[in-house]
């Protein structure tokens, strides 16, 4: 029987990454995360994975997640719902799902492994390998499957001086390298950027540097799992004399997971809870919070417009970005940042130092884990397109046969039979979108009418009809927004207003008793007033049809 190597997520895009592997009509899930909308994705939060292959096969048999990261775990609660299998995951990763699927109301069998104690999921023996990234305890699979082992690397860096002392276990990968893996699956994301990523080290020395010159407050945004640059600020902090203070839902929870689970050691007295801040001079003060994406809401963008309860922002203040804008997000990034240099801040980015870097491997390290895997063939995984090409070609450097290296996208099939890879059927796959995390799901047709009103405006029209006679009492009256000219006493209005009144006479008095006629009507009238604009915009009508 077959291995199938199937992704719902994650190939052709950098987010929702979510990796099934099946044998023998069993199949488990690697990771399931969500992706960020852009700004052409108009009124939702967050995209999951299409879950409609999983139903169609007969559903699932466990779940292995790789870290804690939101674009790996997110999706969680979605699965869990209509599937209640176990999950597998680190210590740190458990916590911080946990915490989502009480919030939401969702349980499911957690069940916490440690890198190198193999476990059974599913149809598999899997064995977790410790990589290094940039929230802790995050692992790679290696799975034993009937045509070999199948390596998963998760996200990955080599950095020889990781803050949190994790590094990534490259003789446990090379071990498994001599034994023989079948395939490698390996995280494409930098695949584009030649030499090594920095170390996380790097990043502390540089605060150090901008810490020690900063006069009044320090306000860093980073991302919420981030706890290893946390412990860096909170360390110098202490050395500073400085406090500080967490602002932002997610931050504050993450750090309380990691301070339980042992992950951050916080120095006596440096921690200040967010409403004491507003009393403490600036100098003495240093605020994390969340926002670094240029997230509306969040802790950032109100002290970027001065609407924070307790935190503000003012002349002589240091902000520093310690995070990458995902693509994407680099225009509302800006405008916040810009927001807060007209309040006098000096803004910083990491463009000036090396304030932040990236998690994931870069091409020397990526040759490297191939080096030492040595697999008989190979998946890029995680990432755009052009990243898993970048990757491909840098495992064809690296001596793997060009028929053994295979780029695939969401959807496309790979089965292992008898020691070869080939490309199989396709499977159904896509996207959900979601206007809040916890469900709510968006269709395509729900999309297509907000981008019509964002871009071409909405036409309202209403009218009131008697119930038993069918007679017009009122209107058609019509309300636009965002349509130019269409004010009251224009030739497009009245055009409009005369085109509805006759589609309206057209119909006899049995069918003016009913709305849906009646709106039918009435949207045909508006749409044919904008018909000869042939170049021009054409709003979304909306006919109401009341009855008395």
């Amino acid at each position: 029987m077959a291995v199938r190597i199937i992704p719902l997520g994650g190939l052709g895009e950098v987010g929702m990454n979510a990796m099934v592997i099946e044998e023998d009509g069993r199949r488990v899930l690697v990771d399931c995360g969500v992706l960020f909308p852009n700004d052409q994705v108009l009124g939702v939060e967050v995209a999951i994975p299409e879950l409609r292959y999983l139903r169609e096969a007969g559903g699932l048999d466990a779940v292995l997640l790789t870290h804690g990261h939101e674009d790996h775990i997110g999706g969680l609660p979605s699965v869990l719902r209509e599937f209640r299998v176990p999950v597998y995951g680190t210590r740190f990763t458990l916590g911080l799902l946990r915490e989502r699927l009480v919030e939401l109301g969702v349980s499911a069998p957690l069940t916490e492994v440690w890198p190198g104690e193999r476990f059974q999921a599913g149809p598999f023996r899997v064995e977790p390998i410790r990589v290094t990234h940039s929230i802790p305890d995050a692992v790679g699979f290696a799975l034993e499957t009937g045509e070999g082992i199948l390596v998963h690397t998760g996200d990955f860096k080599i950095d020889l001086t990781p803050v949190g002392g994790e590094r990534l276990d490259i003789a446990r990968f090379a071990e498994y390298g001599k034994a023989g893996v079948a395939a490698l699956l390996s995280d494409s994301t930098n695949a584009e950027r030649e030499g090594f990523s920095v170390s996380e080290s790097a990043v502390a020395e540089a605060f150090a540097r901008r810490f020690g010159e900063a006069r009044g407050r320090i306000v860093v945004a980073l991302f919420a799992s981030n706890v290893y640059r946390v412990q860096s600020i909170l360390d110098l902090a202490d050395k500073l004399g400085r406090r500080v203070t967490l602002a932002g839902r997610s931050l504050c929870t993450n750090v309380r997971i990691a301070e339980t689970q042992g992950l951050v050691d916080i120095p006596d007295g440096v921690l200040l809870d967010v409403d004491k801040a507003a009393g403490m001079p600036p100098e003495a003060l240093i605020v994390l919070t969340s926002g670094a994406q240029g997230e509306p809401n969040s802790a950032l963008a109100r002290m970027a417009t001065g609407d924070h309860r307790h935190l503000r922002v003012e002349a002589g203040d240091t902000v520093i970005f310690s995070s990458r804008a995902i693509p994407g997000n680099e225009i509302a990034v800006g405008q916040i940042a810009n927001r807060l240099a007209k309040r006098g801040a000096v803004v910083v980015d990491r463009a000036f130092d090396p304030i932040h870097v990236s998690g994931h491997a870069q091409m020397e390290e990526q040759k490297m884990l191939i080096d030492a895997v040595r697999p008989r063939h190979f998946v890029p995984i995680h990432g755009e397109y052009r990243m898993l090409l970048a990757h491909a070609r840098t495992a064809i450097r690296m001596g793997l046969s060009a028929a053994d290296v295979f780029v695939i996208e969401d959807g496309e099939v790979l089965s292992i039979e008898s020691g070869q890879m080939r490309l199989g059927a396709p499977v159904p796959s896509g996207r959900v979108w979601l206007d809040a995390r916890g469900g709510l799901d968006v269709s395509e047709l729900v999309l297509r009418e907000r981008e019509v009103i964002s871009e071409q405006g909405m036409v309202l029209v209403l009218v009131v009809a008697d119930r038993k006679t069918g007679e017009v009492v009122r209107g058609p009256d019509l309300l636009a927004r965002g349509v130019a000219h269409f004010d009251e006493g224009s030739e497009l209005h009245a055009r409009a207003r005369q085109n509805a009144e006759e589609e309206l006479a057209r119909l006899s008095a049995p069918m003016r008793t009913l709305a849906p006629a009646l709106e039918d009507a009435l949207s045909r009238g508006v749409r044919a007033a904008f018909a000869h604009r042939e170049r021009g915009k054409r709003p979304a009508v909306l006919p109401i049809a009341m009855l008395l």
